[in-house]
């Protein structure tokens, strides 16, 4: 690997709105792919495809695929398949729909052209969420409103140069020009103090001089305004924190406001982790319901990653929940609940003592 030749690749690349939304949708992909962690799960049933079906399309089956059919390294085993809810197939289903209006019936389909159609309690089908809908529309919209405000900052930096575009009267000067500023650039010590051109009236340069700089340089840019990014940035920052706050990560950055209160903090915490926690939960019923049938062990689990469970942690405290979900006491971040002092047994007098009348 040249790393020199893939920087070189890289700069050819056109620095475009959509090559810059299409990494940021990577970079929010795997925030989401982060999110959970699956526990002694069977190595044919890797967590990244559980979520990028439940991320990109809301559900995600599981189901054991038959030897005779799979003939793949994954032959005979668990695996996470892309799940279509539908209407009872006929023959297979009195109704097309339940009582809640939901299919009857899952189609499944693998990568490699496996396609079964099963009923919805024969496989086990989970949700991204209790309103069993995608993060693409948060994706997308969310990456292309970023990509907006860090294509401005670009344009802003290059608006921002101190730029100046000499107009030379011919040819020959405009020749004499590019060779200075090149060596200029370079800083070689070559630089001169002059340059010579055939073209050039002496008597105009000194009785006009003031004119003549104004009307021998084109300015494209505007450095004095380059102090106004700042709040382009912002912007980008505000955007950032937004998209994390409603996914457990409740950062401050520089948006954080200096009359917040420690309480408006906490309640910061306390909504990122609502969206989370109703993921989690779809998770672990879907969880439950692939031990029912037998595709993963007794001991499998989801539970949030390391990242989101320090989060997590930090927003139990503040509110005191017990491992039952019950809420004792919200209290500040790092102030521990006070004790109740215990009570001391009563001395016993000595011998020869008398209790103190009440």
């Amino acid at each position: 690997m040249n790393i020199l030749e893939d920087l070189k690749a890289l700069r050819k690349l056109p620095f475009t709105k959509t090559a810059l939304q299409k990494y940021i949708i990577e970079i929010i992909e795997n925030f989401f792919y982060s999110m959970f962690e699956y526990k002694n799960f069977p190595e044919s049933m890797p967590k990244e495809m559980a979520e990028r079906y439940l991320i990109w399309r809301g559900c995600c089956g599981a189901d054991r695929v038959p030897e005779e059919v799979n003939n793949g390294m994954y032959k005979g085993t668990s695996v996470f398949l892309d799940a279509s809810i539908a209407g009872g197939a006929e023959g297979e289903s009195k109704k097309a729909l339940d009582v809640y209006g939901l299919g009857t019936d899952v189609i499944l389909t693998g990568a490699n052209g496996y396609v079964i159609t099963k009923g919805i309690n024969e496989a086990a089908v989970g949700f991204n969420n209790s309103a069993h809908t995608t993060l693409r529309s948060f994706i997308v919209l969310t990456s292309e409103a970023i990509a907006d405000a860090l294509t401005a900052v670009r344009s802003g930096v290059a608006y921002s140069k101190n730029h100046p575009i000499y107009k030379a009267r011919d040819n020959k000067e405009k020749a004499a020009l590019n060779e200075h500023w090149k060596k200029v650039k370079d800083g070689d010590g070559s630089e001169d103090l002059a340059i010579a051109s055939d073209n050039i009236d002496f008597v105009d340069m000194v009785n006009g001089a003031a004119s003549a700089a104004q009307d021998n340089v084109i300015n494209l840019s505007d450095p004095v305004n380059a102090d106004k990014m700042q709040y382009i940035v912002k912007v980008v920052d505000d955007y950032m924190r937004w998209a994390c706050g409603l996914y457990g990560q409740a950062i401050q950055g520089n948006g954080k406001m200096a009359q917040q209160t420690v309480d408006e903090v906490n309640g910061q915490t306390s909504f990122s982790f609502v969206l989370p926690n109703d993921m989690l939960y779809q998770r672990r019923l879907w969880c439950e319901r692939m031990k029912k049938l037998g595709l993963v062990p007794e001991d499998a689990e989801i539970d949030f990653s390391a990242a989101f469970k320090v989060e997590e942690v930090k927003y139990k405290k503040e509110a005191d929940i017990d491992e039952n979900g019950a809420i004792d006491e919200v209290t500040e971040p790092g102030e521990e609940p006070e004790e109740e002092p215990e009570e001391q047994p009563e001395e016993e007098p000595e011998k020869g003592e008398e209790k103190d009348d009440e």
